[in-house]
């Protein structure tokens, strides 16, 4: 009698990597589609037959269109896919690491010039369905105050290795640096003034360090 044959093992890392890839042609298909056609004009459906995936697997893996965009702007910030939290990547924690004040906001100016570029046109898109969205409005809003949060940790980082300008609050320093390194404000400077990406680099962090640290 032939001994029984043995299942084959479940091989949980092949699919872990088909539904990684399948989040990440979702991402690139609704990215592409956003900026092209806006929110309203993007569905769920074209999505998914840019990602070669059914509509139901981009609802099983994002919940709503809404979210999608959301997951869209926090894949633009990270620039990784299910990637770690932008404090602890690469970029800001060589900023961490540093004991120099100055250095610190240079490294700081070069890592989220790049992200606030990546992030801008899909920005623009929520802030603009936003005012049909009320929603997703809120969503936006939310955001930015996840982006404050990080940079009042950015702050903290600046008062590790000395102290701000004189009677500079750091809540105050964080909202300084956050309107500085936004959406809007790249918006102004690189489309309406035509700066170029080295030109706002180097503004911002003149600009940062101006305006945060004491003279000298």
């Amino acid at each position: 009698m032939a001994p029984p044959v043995k299942p084959r093992p479940y091989d949980a890392s092949s699919r872990r990597a088909r539904a990684e890839d399948n989040r990440r042609a979702v991402l690139r298909s609704a990215h592409a589609l956003f900026l092209e056609h806006g929110y309203a004009r993007t569905s769920v459906a074209a999505v998914a037959a840019g990602a070669g995936v059914s509509a139901d697997l981009v609802y099983k893996a994002f919940g709503s269109k809404r979210q999608l965009v959301v997951e869209v702007m926090n894949l633009a910030a990270s620039g990784e896919v299910d990637g770690p939290p932008v404090l602890e990547q690469h970029g800001p924690q060589a900023v961490r690491a540093e004991t120099d004040q100055r250095r610190q906001l240079r490294m700081f100016a070069d890592d989220i010039a790049g992200r606030t570029a990546r992030v801008r046109p899909v920005d623009d898109v929520v802030r603009s369905a936003g005012e049909v969205d009320a929603g997703l409005a809120a969503q936006r809003v939310e955001m930015q105050q996840t982006r404050l949060a990080n940079l009042r940790v950015l702050v903290d980082w600046l008062l590790a290795n000395g102290p701000l300008r004189d009677g500079l609050d750091p809540d105050d320093a964080a909202a300084t640096v956050w309107t500085l390194t936004g959406p809007d404000q790249h918006r102004l400077l690189v489309d309406d003034l035509g700066w170029s990406d080295a030109h706002y680099r180097a503004w911002l962090a003149s600009t940062l360090e101006a305006a945060l640290l004491p003279p000298g």
